[in-house]
């Protein structure tokens, strides 16, 4: 954006602000509209009941016909979920220049893992997963909350992920964008709804007009109970300006120093004065950063900020996705299958018809035969009869005509192509789906054959999940766009390691550098660079179970391979970590300890690292130093003996030796003593090893 746009942009007042975020949603949403309906119609497909037979076949099947629903979709959609349950997808950070330590990487990991698990992140990511795996579109958005909304005095935040529902609906990308994850977008809208009582409540003096309202065609559907609802806008929009820094170099540290022009302006006269500071270069940066106002369709509801960031910090999500003419065009894995699931709900209701009006065969009479009321009765109830009669038809002369029926009307038969048809379509279904072949049931297949179709299963559905995975690493850039401003004071935060273990950390904390022997601040966010990277495996939980067995075995294969006796403490120590369950608490403190005295964990908190400085002193042997002072006390004794007396001295020395030979005996027997208590050590040991291999997992 240039100068004089920024200048025009800022120049506007709040009318004529409000008209230009009107049109710019009105006219982003107008060129996806198709799209929306489309999104709509597959969310209902699945979602709502009656939906697979809105829009479809209005004229001939009215209400008072039969409408079957025969989900065959849904569980096609159910297992992709599953599966990503199964199988998230996280962020992990690694150091993208020289400057970021793999200390620091580890540090916004922690913090990530952390508010993701305490802030709606997986709820958040869920819903957007769940809304692309339908129809091909959903988003999550990243926000910053008071940490304590009831002390005035604490301005520390936090970062918090919100779900967005129907998010083909309520979030409208600028048109101009292209790529995937909108980091071109210039601006973004998003449509929070209220009820007209809610929207009083929060703005009571403010009309509820909605900013725009999405059409949802609920006129068309089936569950119209639908409430109206007022659409308040949020426009997220990046505002880009060119920004003077000045640039010194720093003799002490040889590293560059960046100042603001403001900043610059402030301390110029102390760099000046500075010998070790020397001034290299005035230099344009263009900045970023990102401005939101909410309105609705009659007024600026709250005034324009700027947010934390430089991105906009919706993050989209897309199942399929492709350009066509021009347009962004998506879908998720129900739209294709609703032309076929329709068609065989359609040809199974006929069925169902059929089968409940022509369902048996019905004699035909003539008139003469139920002349009889007795026998019309007998007839009309012939359910409840062991046995029905009927009168014979005569001819003027008295001649018999009909004894029994005439004929009978036969029931409806099916076709040949219906017939061919209820064949076809589930086993179409079962092609696109990639549904689990039959042989999957058989117990003799082996599970090499089942993992292989299980892979050729996911190739349908690789496209989303790559996609999702491009997503996830998205949300990781924003965040720690956000972090670096949100995270910048003297504070402790809680942090989560990888393997789910909890820790606290402090934030800028003043520490001496090992190598300059100068003061630094270390645990600092602020000018560091990363990359964000997705990562896939399986939940915690289910990597912890497997951590348990696969410990298990590989105790069973130590025992019998030569020196793998020396690995059993350690694979002890790290099963009893991975161990889950109730009253395990005792058992797990102390085996922390004993894995960091063992080096195996680095500490995790200012106690822990206490302890293994403790732990690391070098410590006195306590027998050595009882013979030590034992000796130099029967020596001072010798020595303060009348020097002429040489017998005593004599004595005296024999005292230490007999001294020392006493004390050295005490400390054989010590000895035998320790390594009784350690052969003792190591039978307690194998019981555990046998305990814990019986115990269950998880």
């Amino acid at each position: 954006m240039s100068e004089q746009a920024e200048t025009n942009r800022e120049d506007l007042d709040d009318d004529e602000k409000l008209d230009k975020f009107k049109q710019d949603v009105s006219r982003d949403a107008n060129v996806v509209d198709e799209q929306r309906e489309q999104a709509n119609e597959d969310m209902r497909f699945v979602n709502v009941t009656g939906g697979m037979w809105e829009r479809f076949l209005t004229n001939d099947f009215t209400e008072d016909r039969v409408k079957l629903e025969f989900d065959i979709v849904s569980n096609f959609l159910q297992r992709f979920l599953g599966e990503w349950d199964q199988n998230r997808i996280g962020v992990e950070y690694k150091p993208d220049d020289s400057k970021t330590s793999e200390d620091d990487a580890e540090l916004i990991n922690g913090i990530y893992r952390a508010d993701f698990r305490n802030f709606s992140g997986k709820m958040a990511t869920d819903q957007a997963v769940d809304e692309v795996a339908t129809c091909g579109y959903g988003a999550m958005k990243l926000a910053t909350f008071f940490e304590d909304d009831e002390d005035s005095e604490n301005d520390n935040m936090r970062i918090e992920w919100r779900p967005i529902h129907n998010a083909y609906n309520t979030v409208i990308w600028d048109q101009a964008a292209q790529r995937i994850d909108k980091r071109d977008a210039r601006w973004c809208t998003e449509l929070k709804p209220f009820t007209k009582d809610s929207f009083e409540e929060q703005y009571p003096d403010k009309n509820p007009v909605s900013a725009f309202e999405p059409d949802t065609h609920r006129h068309e559907n089936i569950n119209t109970q639908t409430p109206d609802l007022v659409y308040v806008a949020s426009r997220y929009e990046v505002i880009k300006e060119k920004e003077n820094v000045f640039v010194y170099g720093n003799l002490r540290t040889g590293e560059m120093e960046v100042y603001s022009e403001d900043d610059h302006e402030l301390i110029k006269d102390e760099l000046k004065d500075d010998e070790f500071r020397v001034f290299k270069r005035k230099r344009k940066i263009l900045t970023r950063k990102v401005e939101k106002t909410v309105f609705s369709g009659e007024d600026i509801l709250d005034n324009t900020r700027r947010i934390a960031g430089k991105w906009i910090p919706i993050i989209p999500f897309y199942g399929f996705r492709m350009y066509v003419d021009g347009v962004e065009w998506y879908r998720g894995l129900v739209r294709k299958l609703k032309d076929a699931a329709r068609l065989f709900n359609m040809q199974v209701s006929q069925l169902a018809e059929n089968a409940a009006s022509n369902g048996q065969e019905k004699p035909i009479f003539l008139r003469d035969q139920m002349l009889n009321p007795d026998i019309t009765a007998l007839w009309a109830d012939l359910n409840n009869k062991p046995y029905a009669v009927v009168d014979p038809a005569k001819d003027s002369e008295g001649k018999v005509i009909a004894a029994g029926p005439i004929g009978y009307l036969k029931p409806s038969q099916l076709d040949g192509s219906t017939t061919a048809l209820l064949g076809i379509v589930p086993g179409f279904i079962q092609d696109v789906t990639g549904g689990m072949p039959v042989e999957v049931k058989d117990p003799d297949i082996s599970g090499k054959a089942i993992r292989e179709m299980r892979k050729l299963i996911n190739l349908t559905t690789a496209t989303i999940s790559s996609n999702i995975s491009e997503s996830i690493e998205w949300s990781g850039e924003v965040y720690q766009a956000m972090a670096a401003e949100v995270y910048n004071t003297q504070r402790i935060l809680r942090t989560v390691g990888k393997d789910g273990t909890e820790s606290e950390q402090q934030l800028l904390k003043t520490v001496l550098d090992s190598e300059t022997g100068k003061l630094i601040e270390a645990n600092t966010l602020r000018g560091k660079r990363f990359r964000a990277y997705s990562d896939v495996g399986p939940q915690y939980e289910t990597m912890r179970e497997q951590t348990v067995e696969d410990l298990k075995g590989m105790m069973e294969v130590m025992a019998t391979s030569p020196g793998g006796q020396q690995y059993t403490p350690a694979i002890i120590a790290v099963l009893l970590e991975n161990i889950t369950g109730v009253g395990l608490d005792p058992i797990k403190e102390l085996n922390r300890r004993i894995m960091l005295a063992q080096g195996l964990v680095k500490p995790a908190n200012e106690e822990e690292e206490a302890l293994v400085q403790q732990l690391q002193q070098p410590q006195e042997d306590s027998q050595q130093k009882l013979i030590e002072a034992a000796s130099e006390q029967q020596l001072a004794e010798a020595r303060n003996l009348d020097s002429d007396s040489i017998d005593n001295v004599a004595s005296a020395k024999k005292k230490e030796a007999e001294t020392i030979e006493i004390l050295n005996g005490i400390q054989l027997d010590q000895e035998k003593m320790s390594l009784e208590i350690r052969k003792q050590f190591d039978k307690q040991q194998l019981a555990v090893i046998k305990e814990v291999r019986s115990l269950p997992v998880g």
